[in-house]
């Protein structure tokens, strides 16, 4: 599991600032230091370099969490790290109520355990934006084959299975396994009127058309022979 890719801290200048800089720089080794400031915003957003994980220590549950509050819009696709240094639960619970991802303590936790623990949430946040940029890129196929806006539920499901291997036939069974529900299989007569539906509300060049051997598939009609 690797590390985050850029760390950048925000050190509060407490009684514990210099054992919990000591610890972060033993367990991270390479990130960008700046002092805390309550209504600065400037290291958040023009520092030297981007970042994707930010973590703020200082044993002042309010002052990080009111600092997280306002920033939130600026942090919402950024890991958030609290570093605390003797801290007590009820503390910590406070913060993660406030929204921090999780919250490290340099008198209890190890630098590996913690390290780990980073990495594994900043590769959460990259799955989910991955996820969403996958969504949108289907969306976006979607509307360039179909007026997807006048699909039934359905056909936009059917669309779907169709879109994503493009030019490819897809077999009825499949098609009918997958639209159907977990009990039963939709049957042959419904999928020929969802095609015959879908059918009509594809963009040009695109045509839904018999794949061979029981099965459909969109095509384009651009270059192509097909009658």
């Amino acid at each position: 599991m690797r590390k985050p890719d850029f760390i950048r801290y925000l050190s509060m200048n407490d009684l514990h600032r210099e054992a919990r800089d000591t610890w972060l720089r033993n367990a991270f080794g390479t990130y960008e230091h700046h002092t805390f400031v309550d209504l600065e915003t400037r290291f958040l957003s023009i520092a030297e370099s981007d970042y994707e994980t930010l973590i703020i220590g200082g044993n002042d549950p309010v002052r990080a969490a009111r600092f997280l509050r306002i920033n939130r819009p600026i942090l919402t696709r950024k890991v958030k790290i609290a570093l605390m240094h003797g801290s007590l639960a009820s503390k910590r619970a406070k913060l993660l109520n406030a929204g921090f991802d999780d919250v490290f303590d340099s008198a209890r936790m190890g630098g590996e355990e913690a390290a780990m623990r980073c990495a594994a949430i900043a590769a959460r946040y990259r799955a989910a934006a991955n996820q969403v940029r996958a969504e949108l890129e289907l969306a976006s196929s979607l509307e360039r084959v179909a007026n997807v806006h006048l699909l039934g539920k359905r056909e936009r499901q059917l669309l779907k299975l169709l879109a994503e291997r493009l030019g490819e036939p897809v077999s009825h069974y499949k098609l009918r396994t997958e639209l159907g529900n977990s009990t039963d299989e939709l049957s042959y007569n419904y999928l020929k009127v969802l095609a015959s539906n879908l059918r009509a509300k594809l963009k040009s060049p695109y045509v839904l058309v018999p794949g061979g051997q029981g099965s459909y598939k969109i095509t384009s009609m651009q270059g192509s022979k097909y009658p």
